[in-house]
C-alpha cells in the first residue's frame, strides 16, 4: 500500500508504493481504508523535525505518520462489536490506557500513559490505518470528506470555546490559522458579543473577518497592535476582555494577552509556545484573578458528540472554507510545501486519488 513515512530523524518525509498492509493481531483490531486525511501542524513539525519531537519519535521510526483522517471500515477483528465493514468512520488517535485516574473518572484526555496515532503507532497517511475498535467513531453518511478528513483539528477548536463562556462576551482569538478561523466561527455561532483577531498574516485576518471576527488586527505592524491593546482595553466597565483564545503559540501573543485581559477574565491556551515564556504572575495572573484553562487534544469523547452535532448546523459551512488545498497521498510533497509556505488553510490529501468534483 501508499504510506507517508518519517524515516528518520532528518527533515523530510519518505513516500512508499509497497508498504506492508497493517493486520489484525488482537480481538480489538480495525482496519480502515483511509478516503481522506488532514496535514495537521504537528504533522510539518515531523517534516521539518522539530527536536522535540524527533526525540519523542526517534525510537519508533521509520513510522507512518498522519492522525487526521475519515475512511471506511475494511476489517474488523472477532472482539468488536457495534460496528461494521462499510461503515464510514473517524476516530480518536489519542489512544488511552482505560485504567489510570484520569481515564476512570472521565478525563481520558488527560491519560498518564496515552500513545497517539502517526507520532507513537503507526498512523493514517496511508492506504489503511489499524486502529482499536475503542477509539473508533461512526460518522454521518452524509459528513463531506474534506471536513471527516480533519476532525482531529476541529475537535481542538471545539473544546477549545467550549471551555469557556462566551455569550454575550468580549472575546479575543490570537491566531488566525485553521484552528483560529474555527474558532471565530463558533464564538459567532455562539453568541459572542465583539470577536477580535490577531494574526501577522493579511490573508488569514481576511478570512477571519467574513467569518465573524467584528475587528482584526495585523500585530506585526506595531501601530496595529498598539490599536489592539487600545481597543480591548477601552470599556470603561471592563478596561479588558472577557475571555481570550490563544490560538497561536507566539509568545508576542501570550503577552498581549496578559495586556488585554480584564480582571477576571477568562485565559484559554491552545496554542503551544517552543521554550519558556516569561510571565509575573503576581499582577498578571494573581491580582488579576484571572482563570487560566490549558487544552489538550478533545474530551473523549464529549468533545465529538459536541462536534459532531455542531456540524449538522451552520458550522459545516464554516468547517468546509477552511479547506483550502486538495492533494493526493502521492502528492504530498506539494501539500506540506504549501503549509510551509503559509498559502491557504487546511490542506487535505487523498489516497485514493482527487476526487471527482461534484
Amino acid at each position: 500500500m501508499q504510506a507517508i513515512q518519517k524515516s528518520n530523524t532528518d527533515p523530510g518525509l519518505t513516500y512508499l508504493s509497497n508498504a506492508p498492509v497493517p493486520q489484525i493481531t488482537t480481538p480489538h483490531d480495525v482496519i480502515v481504508k483511509v478516503k481522506a486525511a488532514g496535514i495537521c501542524g504537528t504533522d510539518v513539525h515531523i517534516y521539518s523535525a522539530k527536536p522535540s519531537l524527533m526525540s519523542r519519535m526517534g525510537p519508533v521510526l521509520p513510522l507512518t505518520i498522519g492522525h487526521e483522517f475519515c475512511g471506511e471500515i475494511a476489517e474488523l477483528s472477532h472482539g468488536v462489536e457495534g460496528l461494521e465493514v462499510g461503515q464510514y468512520v473517524s476516530a480518536e488517535m489519542h489512544w488511552t490506557c482505560g485504567q489510570c485516574y484520569n481515564c476512570r473518572t472521565g478525563n481520558g484526555n488527560w491519560c498518564n500513559s496515552h500513545t497517539v496515532g502517526g507520532i507513537d503507532q503507526p498512523g493514517a497517511f496511508a492506504d489503511y490505518v489499524k486502529l482499536p475498535a475503542s477509539a473508533v467513531v461512526p460518522l454521518p453518511p452524509d459528513l463531506p470528506l474534506e471536513v471527516a478528513a480533519y476532525l482531529d483539528a476541529i475537535g481542538n477548536s471545539v473544546y477549545t470555546v467550549r471551555s469557556a463562556d462566551v455569550v454575550g462576551k468580549d472575546v479575543a482569538v490570537l491566531g488566525a490559522g485553521p484552528l483560529g478561523i474555527l474558532a471565530v466561527a463558533l464564538c459567532r455561532l455562539m453568541g459572542a458579543k465583539k470577536i477580535y483577531v490577531t494574526d501577522v498574516s493579511d490573508y488569514v485576518l481576511r478570512v477571519a473577518k467574513d467569518e465573524g471576527a467584528d475587528e482584526i488586527f495585523n500585530v506585526s505592524d506595531p501601530k496595529q497592535q498598539a490599536e489592539f491593546i487600545k481597543i480591548a482595553t477601552s470599556d470603561p466597565m471592563k478596561s479588558g476582555l472577557d475571555v481570550i483564545f490563544e490560538m497561536s503559540g507566539s509568545p508576542y501573543a501570550y503577552a498581549d494577552a496578559f495586556k488585554t485581559l480584564r480582571m477576571g477574565g477568562e485565559f484559554v491556551l491552545l496554542g503551544l509556545p517552543s521554550g519558556e515564556l516569561s510571565v509575573n504572575f503576581s499582577s498578571d495572573v494573581v491580582l488579576k484573578g484571572i482563570t487560566i484553562r490549558s487544552i489538550f487534544g478533545r474530551r473523549i469523547f464529549n468533545t465529538w458528540m459536541d462536534m459532531l452535532a455542531l456540524l449538522q448546523g451552520e458550522f459545516l459551512n464554516a468547517a468546509k472554507r477552511t479547506v483550502t488545498h486538495h492533494f493526493a497521498l502521492a502528492d504530498f510533497e506539494r501539500g506540506f510545501q504549501t503549509k510551509l509556505a503559509g498559502e491557504g488553510l487546511k490542506v487535505v490529501l487523498y489516497p485514493g486519488g482527487l476526487p471527482k468534483a461534484s
